[in-house]
């Protein structure tokens, strides 16, 4: 048999003890036992109604009550509740409460809770509550809550509210609030709210809001963000607390602060500390110039209150007998209005560098360049401007050496929009 079909009739198995077993067994407690294969040695008082098994030893068993120990080779169907240590080679089913230790080759399957230790080969599974410690191969389901440590090697799943510690192979699902630390290999998800840490390598989702901690490779999904959502892509319908990561974004959040490269909000209010910051009251405009570094050049620059940041390239970063050169640059600066139509303003930039088919005449492969200056610019309409810029440049080698270069810049062009 292929390894796919035999998984799959292990979890179909698994669904069908989730739905029909514990219904079945809950339905005899009130209609009467109906007898199964029973080949065990038991010690029994039959005086109690339903009937109280103190031990029980053999292949597979089929009776009302377990309190004290149950041993079978193949299964052990208790068709009320199981109170004390029960370990089977394939499946427990329980009709009803579980108290103490299960440990099961495939299955543990309870109708309503489990209070104690549970240990399934493949799958717990539980129409109630879990209440203590789970640990399986596959995973852990639970129809209301969860409280206590759930380790698994793919899922963890919980209909109701979780507190405690959920660990999985690939992702942790609760249906309602979700308390304590959820651990999840690719993902998690969270309903309502979470309070608490979400970790995972790939994505955390929270369906309501976030008062704790959203820890991802990848990134954070939350309506409303009231603790820390830490990832390379962040996002909050509302940000009331603090997003960190490569991209921020949030449509509202006039409390909140975003730290990344990039920072998006649509709150004008928002406090962002970035390379790139947009909100409602930025300035895109576009930049053309030419100077003594690059001979050309073209850039986006975002206009903030007092502040802006410039993204751009540019060609020719030697002069015009060398061969072709091509450089990226980042600057942050500030400036002041000198008037309706004048500014001043002052910035620092980075240039990264790339030599090209100079490498071949004794330059590094790459390079890099520190520049400070000094800007003045004129709007001659409210969509066009031109302006001038005069500095300093510093050119090294990535790798250690000598200065490759060190002078006066300057630099014009104009500014669109």
């Amino acid at each position: 048999m292929k390894p796919n079909t035999l998984l799959a009739g292990i979890l179909y198995t698994c669904l069908l003890m989730v739905t029909v077993l514990p219904a079945n067994a809950q339905l005899r407690t009130q209609k009467g036992q109906k007898k199964g294969i029973h080949l065990a040695l038991n010690i029994t008082n039959q005086k109690k109604q339903p009937s109280r098994t103190y031990f029980n030893l053999g292949l597979l068993s089929n009776y009302p009550c377990l309190n004290g120990m149950g041993i079978n080779a193949l299964s052990s169907v208790t068709y009320h509740h199981s109170k004390g240590l029960q370990v089977t080679g394939l499946t427990n089913i329980t009709g009803l409460d579980v108290a103490g230790f299960q440990l099961a080759g495939i299955a543990n399957v309870t109708g309503r809770n489990t209070s104690g230790i549970v240990l399934g080969g493949l799958v717990n599974v539980n129409g109630g509550t879990i209440n203590g410690f789970a640990l399986s191969g596959i995973g852990n389901m639970s129809a209301r809550n969860t409280r206590g440590i759930l380790f698994s090697g793919l899922l963890n799943m919980s209909n109701g509210n979780s507190s405690g510690v959920q660990l999985a192979g690939i992702a942790n699902i609760t249906g309602q609030d979700q308390n304590g630390l959820m651990l999840g290999g690719l993902m998690n998800a969270c309903k309502d709210t979470i309070r608490g840490m979400q970790l995972t390598s790939l994505l955390n989702v929270v369906g309501s809001a976030n008062q704790g901690v959203q820890l991802a490779m990848l990134g954070n999904v939350a309506v409303t963000n009231q603790g820390v959502q830490l990832g390379l892509g962040n996002y909050s319908a509302e940000n009331k607390g603090v997003q960190l990561g490569i991209a921020n974004i949030s449509s509202h959040g006039h409390k909140s602060l975003q730290l990344g490269f990039f920072n998006l909000s649509s709150d004008s209010l928002a406090h962002q500390i970035g390379c790139i910051n947009i909100s409602p009251r930025t300035h895109i405009q576009l930049i053309v110039s030419s100077g003594n570094l690059n001979k050309a050049n073209v850039a986006v620059r975002f206009k903030n209150r007092f502040t802006y940041t410039e993204l751009g390239g540019g060609a020719w970063y030697f002069d015009l007998d060398h061969d072709l050169s091509a450089s990226a640059f980042y600057r942050a600066g500030i400036y002041l209005p000198l008037c309706r139509l004048l500014e001043i303003s002052a910035d620092a930039g980075f240039y990264h560098i790339e030599t090209l088919d100079n490498k071949h005449k004794g330059y590094p492969a790459r390079a890099y360049a520190l520049q400070p200056r000094l800007n003045l610019e004129f709007r001659i309409t409210k969509k066009l401007g031109i302006f001038a810029s005069g500095g300093y440049a510093w050119t090294r080698p990535y790798s250690k050496g000598h200065a490759l270069d060190h002078k006066g810049t300057f630099e014009a062009g104009i500014v669109l929009f």
